[in-house]
């Protein structure tokens, strides 16, 4: 108990730093670095997931798995976001982003800043998971494209925020890992399991969520508005969304002034290289699906070839990839510094002993069914916020199933599916998950703002997913 102890502590001090303002990535990691360290000191090592050859000395061995985390975070997906934001950076110097925004801003905008594009957005970027179905390369596409349109045509940045960051949760995909191996460990194919259980558990959930959002954005919204002093009335509130729409569509039409139309495409090509990848690859034409840094390089050279044509000046369109390399180290300082702290934290706590107690506790549940599946739930979706991983709790705990179901009156599908539920919904409720540090990075906020807009949805959406499941699944 004492070493569960220690890690709580950490997890309010980092509370702590961050409400006084600190810098977040410097909170988290200074903490974490701190929680290693007593690990170190107490022999906790010996409960460490990371892969390092011990050097015999335990605080050193800390040391190396610090470097294995920065290692493995900078060279997966921290290479993705940092070679995204410089793609970003490149298009916001010659002004395609601008050139975007006007042109998807300008049917959205006929809603007049109504918060029905809540469910709308969220419905569409749903839709977009079943195609880029990794939450933090789904974030990092909507982050350059569905943001900056969504807040030019009225939306709030932190309420658009807020989409982006849950747009990855419970979309019953057959490709999702955890539902390919729930469908093995109940003997059934992918898409029986997917679509003939857990699709009715989860279609209504995100139902819910994306009406949720549109009711706690809108309350959001009008609480920051009293926080700033400009009160909080109905038409208060619309007159500040417009205020700010219009000036961002006022900007955005500046820099985007002598563009050809089809610049506006530029921006998009990331994303609409992966979707046809993957319908490609569905089709059997091509045997792989690309990845993010792969089409973003690819689109950046497309788009330079394109401004050496449009200006006849190779060398200024040449010289002006710099702002590329000017976006990765934005996105290193920004974004990544966030996952590598989170990771190191993450590490601390479960080398405190955090993690394999709550898989104790669901273990050691008897009792009624129900009951004992509240328990794998409530613990599942505590350790998605603790670590902002859905695949971690889910594994932790969805191959007990099969044994306990055979002994209760829950089926496997049933268990399955709320755990899954709980653990890929909870996870956006996680202030060190990826995709609410991306967004967070990109509108420079603090997490904890991002995870105000996310939890109260994503809380919601899990409930109903594991009643449905209840009653729906068999």
């Amino acid at each position: 108990m004492l070493y569960i102890f220690f890690a709580i502590l950490a997890v309010i001090a980092v509370g702590y730093f961050i409400a006084k303002k600190v810098h977040a990535a410097s909170s988290i990691f200074a903490v974490g670095v701190l929680l290693l360290m007593i690990a170190a000191a107490t022999g906790r090592i010996d409960h460490s997931t990371a892969d390092i050859e011990s050097s015999g000395n335990a605080f050193y061995d800390e040391l190396l798995i610090i470097e294995s985390l920065f290692k493995s975070r900078f060279a997966g997906t921290g290479m993705a976001i940092m070679v995204l934001f410089g793609f970003v950076g490149y298009m916001r110097h010659i002004g395609a982003d601008a050139k975007t925004v006007v042109a998807l801003s300008s049917p959205l905008r006929r809603f007049h800043g109504s918060y029905w594009l809540v469910p709308i957005g969220f419905a569409v970027a749903t839709l977009l998971s079943f195609v880029v179905p990794s939450a933090s390369a789904l974030s990092l596409l909507l982050v350059a494209t569905l943001m900056p349109a969504l807040i030019a045509a009225g939306l709030t940045p932190l309420t658009v925020g807020a989409i982006v960051a849950t747009a990855s949760t419970i979309a019953p995909s057959p490709l999702e890992a955890g539902l390919i191996q729930g469908a093995e460990l109940t003997g059934m194919t992918v898409t029986e399991f997917t679509f003939g259980n857990v699709a009715k558990a989860t279609i209504p959930a995100l139902v819910v969520i994306a009406f949720v959002h549109m009711w706690w954005q809108r309350h959001c919204d009008k609480k920051d508005l009293v926080k700033s002093g400009a009160g909080a009335s109905d038409a208060e509130l619309e007159a500040a969304k417009d205020s700010e729409s219009e000036r961002r569509i006022r900007e955005a039409v500046e820099r985007a002034e002598g563009l050809p139309g089809f610049y506006a495409i530029l921006p998009l090509l990331p994303l609409l290289l992966i979707i046809v990848s993957a319908a490609l690859n569905r089709l059997g034409v091509v045997s792989f699906e690309a990845g993010i840094l792969p089409v973003t390089v690819v689109s950046l050279m497309v788009t330079m070839i394109i401004e050496a044509i449009r200006l006849r000046d190779v060398n200024y369109a040449t010289d002006s990839l710099q702002e590329f390399f000017k976006g990765l180290g934005e996105g290193a300082a920004g974004v990544v510094s966030l996952i590598v702290a989170a990771a190191i934290l993450v590490e601390g706590i479960t080398q405190m002993g955090v993690i394999e107690a709550l898989t104790n506790l669901a273990q050691a549940s008897s009792g009624a069914a129900v009951l004992m599946v509240l328990v794998f739930v409530l613990a599942t979706a505590a350790m998605a916020l603790l670590t902002g991983s859905g695949v971690a709790p889910y594994f932790a705990f969805s191959e007990m199933v099969p044994g306990i179901a055979a002994d209760s009156a829950v089926s496997a599908p049933q268990m399955l599916t709320s755990i899954w539920a709980a653990s890929n919904t909870m996870r956006q409720a996680s202030p060190v998950n990826a995709a609410v540090l991306i967004v967070a990075g990109a509108l420079q906020v603090n997490p904890i703002d991002v995870v105000r807009r996310t939890a109260v949805p994503l809380t919601a959406g899990a409930v109903t997913a594991v009643v449905c499941a209840f009653l729906f699944v068999v």
